[in-house]
């Protein structure tokens, strides 16, 4: 799949997260050993195939969840672009929900946008009964 700016990419990230399928995901990260990821809380991740196994551990078992998000702020030149957002996420369920701000970096490699890097932070709030955070969330 070819992505022929940041948002395409962005979109097919999210749709990808929306819907729980890793094969859809897999399509929008670099294959690199330079790919990143930190989830809400967790450690860095590096190398595409760490980054995409801890989407599967996420996906495994889970309900799709609802996500939506904002962009906050954006800065890009003609390889490279990053994005602030604001995902609202809530669980597949409904019973839990998390503002959790991320910084969404792209590349332009061989002719398509990909995602380079996916940096969370931690929930913002938090209106479910439960305080805790749930990895299942994101």
């Amino acid at each position: 799949m070819s992505f022929p700016d940041p948002a395409a990419a962005e979109a097919a990230f999210y749709d990808a997260f929306r819907e729980l399928d890793l094969e859809r995901m897999k399509t929008v990260w670099l294959d690199s050993a330079d790919t990143s990821c930190i989830h809400p809380g967790g450690p860095l991740l590096q190398g595409a195939a760490v980054v995409l196994a801890s989407w599967g551990e996420i996906f495994r078992d889970s309900q799709p969840p609802r996500i939506e998000h904002r962009l906050v702020q954006a800065s890009a030149d003609q390889r490279l672009a990053v994005h602030t957002v604001e995902e609202n996420v809530s669980s597949g369920g409904g019973e839990r929900r998390a503002v959790i701000l991320a910084t969404n970096v792209y590349g332009y490699v061989g002719g398509s946008w990909w995602m380079l890097a996916h940096h969370a932070s931690l929930p913002l709030v938090d209106s479910g009964t439960d305080q805790t955070r749930s990895s299942a969330l994101h």
